[in-house]
């Protein structure tokens, strides 16, 4: 047999997580579609979940179509909670915030429809998300602040930044 390096448990028996974002602050919790008769139901995001404590201050839907990238972003104040109900995408995140105890860390997850989870994305995180696979992907946002037309809470850094030790493409 050939050597290498074995892999980690990624999952419980129970087909849960187990590795934790390790980016301070950032909140991921898998959620299960529930059969029904018709077809599934699932729960995008419960109050009694514990996840934030925040408000729910703004819901909003986004297509990316397939291979599209959203690009680094991140707020000052607002806080994302990030949900793919259609197709599949991964969220890439930086730690851009230099008093945190992970500044600097990059975490990565895919979910979408056929695993579905909320990721929760406090200020100051840099995010990006790619759309993966042959269709639309559909991702809400439930943010704790709605938007500000007059004044967006919205930084921006280019696709190919040097900031952020990771590429989205």
């Amino acid at each position: 047999m050939a050597t290498g390096t074995p892999d980690r448990q990624t999952v419980t028996s129970d087909w849960l997580a187990v590795d934790a974002p390790a980016i301070d602050g950032v909140t991921f919790k898998e959620i299960r579609p529930v059969a029904t008769s018709t077809g599934y139901l699932t729960e995008v995001f419960r109050e009694e979940w514990g996840l934030d404590g925040l408000p729910v201050g703004q819901v909003f839907q986004r297509t990316l179509y397939p291979g599209g990238v959203s690009g680094w972003h991140a707020h000052g104040v607002t806080t994302d909670r990030l949900f793919c109900s259609v197709g599949s995408i991964r969220i890439s995140l930086f730690d851009g915030r230099k008093a945190s105890p992970t500044f600097g860390a990059v975490w990565h997850k895919i979910v979408g429809a056929i695993r579905p989870a909320i990721v929760i994305i406090p200020p100051g995180i840099w995010h990006g998300i790619a759309s993966l696979g042959p269709e639309t992907a559909l991702v809400l946002n439930l943010v704790d602040k709605a938007y500000a037309y007059d004044a967006p809470d919205h930084w921006r850094l280019p696709l190919d930044t040097e900031q952020i030790p990771y590429k989205l493409v």
